[in-house]
């Protein structure tokens, strides 16, 4: 189950904020240490202290990963998910990645032995499946954890924090954060004069196929609303829900939008005669989150430029003073040293 709402589209930072941005973006990136060691309270209450700043770090789940490597810390990693050890972008900023130990994976199960014989100063984990009981056994053998639940763009951005603050690099979670902010910004900037009746309609297709969808629980919901459109299940709770195709049918919704996992079988459903009437269908206006690198429909970091293409897709008048390659290059520059053309990404995302 995920816990959100951060705000409307309203709740951005102003220009003052972005002004500041740049001027902190002269000075120098440190997280003062005490000789006592710092005390950080994690997204499950836990509070630990560490003896100085995280050097040998595991991480257990992709959007941990991309965290950390949107922090600069991909050097300090020790161990990694198996999912992460071959995520495309993982690979582009760091080709050794591969190397790297698995542990394991949160769905298919974490192996605690590899964990303890790497010898890690920091163990990164999910709030859910087994997380807690596993940092209940590292600390009894006095390895640290924190626990993050990165689930809508309040509780990534804390995640991001937490990682900085127990590595020793607040000053670079206050740039990763801030380029998200500044981003969601613009987007808002331009799609604040829309009222109600001028917002567009859409539906999102999850992982599971076209007939599951995301509810107003969901960071999915939430890019949605930040785009300037309405998710036409906002009404429905929980985690990703399976709805009918009379129900999809009477919803008519005027984009649709796959998640990036979504198989070709499912997009392939549209080309059934009776969705043929869906609005969406009839106007083209059917899409995939796009890159072929990390996806944007995933609490990460890369969840803002999620924001910006679906909204630039939604409103094209609004955005055509921000060419989509050079936005998505500058994010990734910014993030991960390298553009995303540099890493070989590819930002289509339009299937009809």
């Amino acid at each position: 189950m995920i816990n959100r709402r951060t705000g409307n589209t309203g709740n951005v930072p102003g220009r003052g904020f972005i002004a500041a941005m740049a001027l902190f973006l002269l000075t120098p990136f440190f997280c003062p240490w005490e000789s006592s060691g710092q005390t950080i309270t994690d997204m499950a209450g836990r509070n630990l202290t560490l003896p100085g700043p995280a050097q040998r770090i595991i991480t257990t789940f992709k959007p941990a990963t991309l965290c950390l490597f949107s922090l600069g810390l991909e050097n300090r990693i020790v161990g990694i998910d198996a999912s992460s050890r071959q995520d495309r972008l993982h690979r582009a900023v760091m080709p050794e990645v591969s190397r790297l130990t698995s542990v394991g994976s949160k769905s298919a199960g974490l192996n605690f032995e590899t964990m303890v014989s790497l010898t890690p100063d920091l163990v990164i984990l999910y709030a859910q499946k087994n997380g807690l009981s596993l940092a209940k056994k590292l600390e009894k053998i006095r390895i640290p954890s924190i626990i993050i639940l990165p689930e809508d763009f309040q509780s990534v951005e804390r995640s991001i924090d937490l990682i900085a603050r127990a590595a020793g690099v607040s000053g670079r979670a206050e740039l990763v954060t801030g380029t998200m902010e500044a981003l969601l910004f613009k987007v808002a900037e331009r799609i604040a004069p829309l009222v109600m009746d001028q917002k567009k309609t859409g539906y999102f297709a999850s992982p599971r196929g076209l007939f599951s969808t995301a509810t107003g629980n969901m960071l999915q919901d939430e890019i949605f609303e930040k785009a300037g459109i309405i998710n036409v299940a906002h009404e429905l709770s929980g985690y990703f829900q399976d709805i009918s195709a009379e129900q999809f049918m009477n919803w008519n919704p005027e984009m649709i939008v796959f998640s990036r996992h979504c198989s070709i079988r499912a997009v392939q459903r549209l080309k059934n005669p009776a969705l043929q009437t869906v609005a969406a269908v009839q106007s083209g206006s059917v899409y995939q989150f796009p890159s072929n690198l990390a996806p944007w429909d995933f609490p990460s970091p890369l969840s803002a430029l999620g924001v910006f293409w679906l909204a630039s897709r939604a409103y094209p008048e609004r955005f055509r003073d921000m060419e989509t390659r050079r936005v998505v290059d500058r994010f990734h520059k910014t993030l991960f040293k390298k553009s995303f053309s540099e890493m070989g990404g590819k930002p289509s995302g339009q299937l009809f």
